[in-house]
């Protein structure tokens, strides 16, 4: 019997990647989509800084994040196009976001992919980048890049977040200002 975290896991995957790689050409529509594309963060921000942008502490606030998953791997060279071989960590993670609250300003060895499950993350990076996401969209970020995730909406947010980390880089680390 397939347990619900494993079945939210092999479902969270495939959609995190689709997310981070863009996904597979879909079939025209009968109906008007009923969600915005994926987006994604990189180095340079899709999305110009607001100067409305709310100013929010570092720290967390309303916030908890329960580990789904957790996998080594070793690759080889040329399995994997943008990470280079040696032995690594997936992690999937569940975040839960009360109203108004947000996670810890930080960043990670590895690169971040996040998934919304329900409600709207306000996800803010340090290179000016800021997207506002609604369930079923996502969002990758590479490593390194200081980040913080902030409850958006009037309800609970939750979205999957799925890592992968060198063994031998840190996985999170805490930063001083919120991005």
């Amino acid at each position: 019997m397939i347990t619900l975290t494993r079945l939210l896991a092999g479902a969270a995957s495939l959609a995190i990647l689709a997310s981070a790689c863009g996904g597979a050409a879909q079939p025209a529509p009968t109906t008007a989509p009923t969600v915005a594309p994926t987006v994604a963060v990189t180095a340079a921000p899709t999305v110009a800084p607001s100067p409305t942008k709310p100013v929010v502490a570092a720290t967390a606030q309303g916030s908890t994040s329960a580990k789904l998953t957790e996998n080594k791997l070793t690759l080889a060279d040329g399995s994997a196009p943008y990470l280079p071989a040696g032995n690594y960590v997936s992690t999937l993670s569940l975040v839960t976001l009360e109203k108004g609250g947000r996670t810890i300003a930080h960043k990670h060895g590895g690169i971040e992919s996040i998934y919304v499950l329900e409600g709207t993350i306000d996800f803010r990076t340090a290179t000016g980048g800021r997207i506002i996401l609604k369930q079923g969209q996502g969002a990758s970020v590479p490593p390194n890049t200081p980040l913080q995730a902030v409850n958006g909406g009037d309800g609970i947010a939750k979205f999957l977040a799925f890592f992968m980390t060198q063994e031998t880089a840190p996985f999170q680390t805490t930063v001083d200002e919120a991005p």
